[in-house]
């Protein structure tokens, strides 16, 4: 340090007490300075104080930290000129003493420095360079301001360095105490594969302490059938450092062995070289069981669906995304790696169902209705099946249940595909056999029938003949007899009489029953013959709907016989519509209140219709338009309604087709 006597001159005296009191407010300035801007304060500060050409400093890196340089002047240096200060220096012994001083040709202009240093008390390297062209450079007040300088940098960067420690240990006590805290087992190993560190969590599943689990401890921990193989595993991942992923049984505190996954990543520094091995371990014993009920009951929902011919599938509509299972994929005739989607679906429906599947669907997604259709499935090699199909729709909290916290699900549907095939086979075998046995047992009541009248009319027929002989005889006389003749005729005439009444009286035995008459809702009979009627309808590809007055009043009546009656006129429309191709098949069923207050019913068909010259023998016995037809079935429906107090009747439509109506007086009102 000069000698206070040096400064001799009152003006350099000034100029230094000045300088000294602005090096005294360094220290509350730099107190809250990292080491770069406390070397640059500094730096700014001498190289305004000491006239000098330029100021240099160096801080050597703490850890894995850069080492600082600095370089100012009156005006700040680029980064050129700092490079060319380095290499000036880089060849002078500098000597950390504010005694020597040195001369070196100018790095950053012309002619020679004079160059004095100090040392900063921070790392080995750590030093303050001054240069400057003024020959008398360094004076002892310029020594002194140097010195100082060098000393509030070090005490302003010690005490950085104090409380950098200071976080630093604070902060790792503070992620050591979240690392204890979180539900979590993490652990740290060193390169080689043994550990330094586990955390709490680790310690209280195993049921041991800290030491035990470093080092290679902590394998003990593996079960001991699949330590050798895991060990050898896991120092083959150190050696090759990759990250690690492994299965294992790993032994909690209570002696169970539960399954674990165990991750880790290796840490590198600038080099590439492994530092540390961080990783985790999860115990997944709960999730594997879930897994394996899950996997179980998958198996056995896909054995009950192929058991049962029953598919199961999920329509998002918000998303068009379709899910089908592997019977429905089985149902549909699809490969089960083929994407499932609702065109793909479609292409498979039979043509003639297509159109009203598809509205249906759209229907659907557009109110949220149910869903339950019966159609059929044309399969490439040309074979039909049938499905039923039902389905609803979910609610979000529902629809996404493995979606938890993501978007609406929107809306979606979950269903099941049934293939009824087989039982639509049986269905139709069995509807077979009964109309078969239907047809016998008409063909039966009618040979029945054919042998009463055969019967009984045969002695009026055989009268008719003898005594229609018998006038010829008396008219082929020479002299005619005549009233011999006209008593024969007589005879004839009366023996029809009886023949007409024999025919009377087999048809009053054909309709007579014993009917139950109560009081009905024919909107009723009317339901309940579409019930009965729906298969026809569907396998003849009719469109049956009905228009029925409500409130209409009852109708004392054998709900039998009116079914009878109504099942008749229905399949009389449905085969009068048989011929038709070139429109819809539609029959209608219509209920009202005519101008008599009787309860009328009308079936009106669009079928071929009804000739002028037939309508007056419709209803007659035996009389029939079809080929197959017997005759008898309107016959008996007439007769069935006349018994009831109605009337039955047909017509021609004003367009194509026929109606065929009943009315029966209201319950309690006299019969027309």
């Amino acid at each position: 340090m000069p000698q206070v006597d040096a400064l001799f001159d009152p003006s350099e005296l000034r100029r230094c007490i000045r300088d000294l009191l602005a090096l005294s407010t360094l220290p509350a300035i730099l107190k809250t300075f990292d080491p770069y801007r406390i070397a640059d304060s500094v730096a700014t500060a001498l190289a305004s104080m000491l006239d000098s050409d330029f100021v240099y400093i160096l801080l050597s890196g703490k850890c894995d930290d850069p080492a600082i340089e600095i370089a100012r002047s009156g005006k700040r240096i680029a980064a050129d000129s700092l490079a060319a200060i380095r290499g000036a220096l880089r060849d002078v012994s500098l000597t950390p003493s504010s005694e020597l001083v040195l001369a070196v040709p100018n790095p950053i202009g012309e002619g020679v420095v004079r160059i004095v240093s100090a040392p900063i008390g921070f790392g080995d390297d750590a030093i303050i360079v001054v240069g400057s062209r003024r020959s008398d450079f360094p004076t002892a007040a310029q020594r002194l301001l140097l010195g100082i300088a060098a000393n509030e940098a070090t005490i302003a960067l010690q005490r950085w360095q104090a409380e950098a420690d200071a976080r630093v240990r604070q902060t790792e006590q503070e992620l050591r105490l979240v690392i204890d805290t979180i539900p979590a087992i993490v652990w740290r190993k060193l390169p080689d594969g043994s550990a330094d560190f586990i955390n709490q969590r680790f310690r209280e599943y195993w049921g041991r302490s800290a030491e035990e689990g470093l080092g290679w401890g902590w394998m003990n921990a593996i079960h001991p059938d699949e330590r050798k193989k895991f060990e050898e595993e896991w120092r083959a991942a150190c050696a090759a450092g990759e990250p690690f992923d492994k299965e294992a049984r790993l032994r909690r505190a209570d002696g169970e062995y539960r399954r674990v996954l165990l991750r880790a990543v290796p840490r590198r520094d600038e080099d590439g070289n492994i530092v540390k091995w961080y990783g985790t371990t999860t115990d997944i014993e709960d999730y594997k069981r879930a897994e394996t009920a899950l996997r179980r009951s998958e198996a056995y929902l896909v054995e009950a669906q192929r058991l049962s011919l029953t598919g199961s599938f999920a329509w998002n509509v918000s998303r068009g995304e379709v899910f089908w299972s592997d019977e429905m994929y089985r149902i549909l005739g699809f490969d089960r790696a083929t994407k499932s989607t609702l065109e793909l679906l479609l292409q498979r429906i039979h043509p003639e169902d297509r159109a009203f599947v598809k509205a249906t669907l759209d229907r659907a997604s557009m109110d949220g209705t149910d869903l339950d259709i019966e159609h059929r499935l044309l399969m490439p090699e040309g074979s039909v099946k049938y499905v039923h199909v039902v389905g609803r729709t979910v609610d979000d909290e529902t629809a996404s249940i493995e979606r938890a916290g993501l978007e609406s699900a929107g809306l979606e549907f979950v269903g099941a595909v049934m293939d009824v095939t087989a039982a639509k086979r049986a269905a139709e075998e069995l509807h077979e056999a009964q109309a078969a046995l239907a047809h016998v047992t008409r063909v039966t009541t009618l040979g029945e029938l054919t042998a009463s009248i055969a019967h009984e009319v045969n002695q009026p027929l055989a009268a008719v003949i003898a005594n229609g002989e018998a006038c010829l005889r008396w008219l082929d006389r020479k002299l005619p007899d005549l009233d011999a003749a006209r008593r024969s005729v007589e005879s004839v005439i009366d023996d029809g009489n009886r023949a007409s009444e024999v025919i009377r009286r087999v048809r009053a035995l054909a309709k007579k029953t014993d009917p139950q008459m109560a009081p009905l809702d024919i909107n009723d009979v009317v339901n309940e013959v579409m019930a009965l009627v729906q298969r026809e309808v569907f396998s003849h590809g009719v469109s049956l709907r009905t228009e029925l007055a409500p409130a209409l009043p009852a109708v004392l009546a054998d709900r039998v016989q009116l079914q009878q009656v109504l099942i008749n006129l229905v399949i009389n429309g449905i085969e009068a519509m048989q011929p038709v191709t070139d429109r819809p098949r539609q029959l209608v069923i219509r209920s009202r209140q005519d101008e008599a207050d009787q309860v009328l019913v009308m079936v009106t068909d669009c079928g071929v219709g009804i000739s002028a010259e037939n309508v007056d023998q419709l209803f007659n016995p035996f009389f029939t338009t079809k080929s197959s037809g017997l005759g008898m079935g309107l016959s008996i429906c007439r007769s069935i309604i006349e018994a009831h107090g109605g009337r039955l009747s047909a017509s021609g439509n004003v367009g194509p087709g026929a109606t065929l109506q009943f009315a029966l007086p209201a319950y309690g009102q006299a019969a027309p």
